[in-house]
This record gives C-alpha cells, sequence and structure tokens, in this order.
C-alpha cells in the first residue's frame, strides 16, 4: 500500500489503511474459525453463546470488502491519480502480489509432497490460483490472488477512464457500480470458477468474476477521489468523541448483524456470491472503523499494525489448517473453546508470518530493483 502520509485526522493514513486491514484480517480469521463449518467440536468462552460467535462469524466475510477497499484507495492515491506514475507500477505491484503466494505456496508444496498428495498436474492452475477449486488449490482461499491479479491488470484502462471522464459522480457510480452489477447479475449463467472447461469459457468466467468484485475495489478508488471520509468526519467532529465512539460501535454491530439477515435472506445466489449487499455495508463499516480511530487517545502502534502489514501472510498461511490440509487442524483446535482457539491461531502463525514475510521482502526488492 503506497499512500501519501497526511498529518490531519480526516485523512485516511497509511497507519489507518494497516489498521483496517488489520481489523479486517481479524475478521477473516474469525470468520474461517466459527462462520463456516470447517471446524466442529468448538464451544463459545460463555455458554448458549454459540449463535452470536457465529453470526460475527459468518457476517465477517465483509472482510473481503475492506481489503479490496484498503487497495482502491491506495491505487487511487499512487497510481492513478497520477499526472505521471511510477515507472513499471503494475508490474511491480504484480511482483509483490505474488512473491507472498508463491513463498507460501512452497511450503504447502513441500507439506503436500510429505504427505503423498502433490499433484504437479495442477501447478499451472496454482501458479496465479485460476480456478476457486478447493480439490486442485494447493493453498486453500488462495482464490483472492487471481481476483487481486486482474484487477492489478486492469489499472491502465482505469486510468484512462478516468483520464476520460474526470470528476462525475453520477458518471463514476454508472461506470463502475451500477453496470459491473448489472453485467455479472445478467450473465451469471456464465461463472463457474470452480472448474476449467476450454479457454473460452474460462475467460468469460473470469471477467465476470472480477466484474463482480470490482464495484467494491471502486469505493475505496471513489473515496479518494471525492475525499469522502474528510466529509463524514468534518460532520462527526461537531460531536463529543464519547458519543461518536458510541455510535460507531452500534454501527459496526448493526452492520454486522444485518449483513448476516441480508446474505441469509439472498441464499446462495449470485448476489451473496459476489457480497453485493457490501456495496452499502462496506463504506458504513469502514467510516465506523475510522471514526473510533480518530477518536481514541490510544492506539495501537505495534500489534494491529503487524497484523496488517503481513495479513497477506496470516491468510494465506491459515488456510493451511483447512479443506485439502485439514489434517493439521488439530494444532489450533486443541484449545476447545472459541476464543482461545482464536488467540492461539494468531500466536502460531506468527513467527512463520515473520520469517515469510521477511523473504517475501527480500525477493521482492530483488526483482523490483531489476526492471
Amino acid at each position: 500500500m503506497t499512500i501519501p502520509k497526511s498529518s490531519p485526522s480526516s485523512e485516511i493514513t497509511i497507519e489507518k489503511t494497516e489498521h483496517l486491514k488489520g481489523i479486517a484480517l481479524l475478521l477473516l480469521m474469525f470468520h474461517h474459525l466459527f462462520g463456516v463449518e470447517y471446524l466442529e467440536g468448538w464451544r463459545a468462552i460463555v455458554p448458549g453463546t454459540e449463535g452470536m460467535d457465529y453470526v460475527i462469524g459468518a457476517s465477517g466475510k465483509i472482510c473481503i470488502a475492506m481489503f479490496l477497499f484498503c487497495s482502491g484507495y491506495g491505487i487511487y492515491k499512487s497510481y492513478i491519480s497520477k499526472e505521471t506514475p511510477r515507472k513499471h507500477y503494475v508490474l511491480q505491484r504484480l511482483i509483490k502480489t505474488l512473491i507472498p503466494y508463491w513463498i507460501v505456496m512452497v511450503i504447502a508444496i513441500i507439506y503436500l509432497v510429505c504427505a503423498g498428495r502433490f499433484e504437479p498436474k495442477n501447478l499451472v492452475f496454482n501458479l496465479f490460483a485460476l480456478i476457486h477449486s478447493d480439490d486442485l488449490l494447493y493453498v486453500s482461499f488462495s482464490w483472492f490472488i487471481k481476483l487481486y491479479v486482474l484487477l492489478i491488470l486492469l489499472l491502465p484502462l482505469i486510468r484512462l477512464i478516468e483520464r476520460r471522464f474526470k470528476k462525475n459522480a453520477l458518471i463514476d457510480i454508472l461506470i463502475y457500480v451500477v453496470i459491473p452489477y448489472a453485467i455479472t447479475f445478467i450473465c451469471r449463467g456464465i461463472i463457474h470458477e470452480e472448474s476449467f472447461e476450454n479457454i473460452f469459457s474460462f475467460v468469460g468466467s473470469s471477467v465476470l468474476f472480477v466484474l463482480g468484485w470490482f464495484p467494491l475495489f471502486a469505493v475505496g478508488m471513489l473515496f479518494a477521489k471525492y475525499n469522502t471520509y474528510k466529509k463524514v468526519f468534518d460532520f462527526a467532529s461537531k460531536f463529543p468523541s464519547a458519543l461518536v465512539i458510541a455510535l460507531s460501535v452500534l454501527l459496526i454491530g448493526n452492520m454486522l448483524y444485518l449483513r448476516f439477515i441480508f446474505n441469509t435472506f439472498v441464499g446462495d445466489s449470485v448476489i451473496y456470491h459476489f457480497c453485493m449487499g457490501d456495496i452499502v455495508f462496506e463504506p458504513i463499516f469502514i467510516c465506523g472503523f475510522l471514526l473510533i480511530m480518530d477518536n481514541i487517545k490510544r492506539k495501537s502502534r505495534y500489534v494491529l499494525t503487524f497484523i496488517g502489514k503481513n495479513s497477506v501472510f496470516y491468510w494465506l498461511l491459515s488456510g493451511m489448517f483447512f479443506l485439502n490440509t485439514k489434517e493439521l487442524a488439530f494444532l489450533i483446535t486443541w484449545p476447545k473453546i472459541t476464543l482461545l482457539i482464536y488467540l492461539w491461531t494468531m500466536v502460531l502463525l506468527t513467527p512463520v508470518v515473520f520469517l515469510t514475510s521477511f523473504a517475501s521482502d527480500r525477493f521482492s526488492k530483488l526483482l523490483c530493483k531489476r526492471l
């Protein structure tokens, strides 16, 4: 994330985006642990509150929208809005996205070889997480890599659109939100990310796949383009900090619950698959967290910042406990109680996250210097 540092609280700074990504990662972990039926045998720390843990876990999938928001905001500031963007920007973003993934994939391959379950024929699909199939992917939950790579490849086109239309909120909403969602909904029968039939169906599915998620990325872009959070902050600053924090906490809690109700109602339709409801929940949810950050005196300078900076490694490495390598789940489930499982998983992953992050930084800088 490359966002210019800024002192005013009304700006979404690098520090805030790191905190937002840290919060998103914590929600992602809770979602995978308790919001989907991947793990069994856990119980809540307070008996009888398992339902609440499930609701929070299920709605924790909003973390995807948060990651896309942070990316859209940062990329708009560092590339799309620039008159003369940094040379090889797109290629460098691809390198910084794929190197962390490939490092974790090597770890997964080593384990699968030792377990006698490595399938070399699936390597082509895995290099860019091209197929959203848990049977084919070496690293569980790595489907987001394909989405992010496609978004990066779209950046030159987005920049051309921005040069053509400049500032017009209605046109932006039409181009970046309404049209992608409309095309995705109309052509939803073509989407089949779980399998590969032929190159034409693969390309068609991939185009619709990125269009379905693009509006959530665009929200971050539009927040940067129209300085939206400053308007929210200026309005909230008229009220006492304690009141703003209390209302923001209530807002966040209600957004999680309403999201759960919404996705329960629409079920497994394409609307749910692409979390179309998040186009509403995402900006409200994020503004709630930003207002809390800007109204509390003590902020996390180390823990949440570290988690945010290394969220990609926590996300990818945590996949080793699920789906095609679920036999490793015993390493995190032995405490049995939700809160202890959650904390222990983060503690267990952190040393490996540190090492993989260190290796990734070295490889990425070496490759970027050669461009």
